[in-house]
């Protein structure tokens, strides 16, 4: 789960041009935390941190971590263990 994460914030932030000090002040987030999760150092955030995250890109917590917009079949992946 955390690579999706990772991979989905480093997308979010090149589709908005932000660097990762920008999100850092947009989120509340440290920026070193967020240097961690960008570099899989972490290999996810906690709770809190990823709704910081995922309101400062204004997307869903759904689209952060699994990278699906709102709206899309979230079962695929699920659809696909069966």
């Amino acid at each position: 789960m955390g690579v999706k994460i990772e991979e989905n914030m480093l997308r979010l932030l090149e589709e908005r041009d932000w660097t990762v000090y920008r999100l850092s002040k947009e989120s509340d987030v440290a920026v070193s935390a967020l240097y961690n999760i960008a570099s899989g150092k972490k290999k996810a955030p906690n709770v809190e941190t990823a709704v910081k995250i995922a309101n400062a890109f204004g997307v869903s917590l759904d689209e952060l971590v699994l990278g699906k917009k709102e709206g899309c079949d979230c079962h695929d992946g699920y659809n696909n263990l069966h």
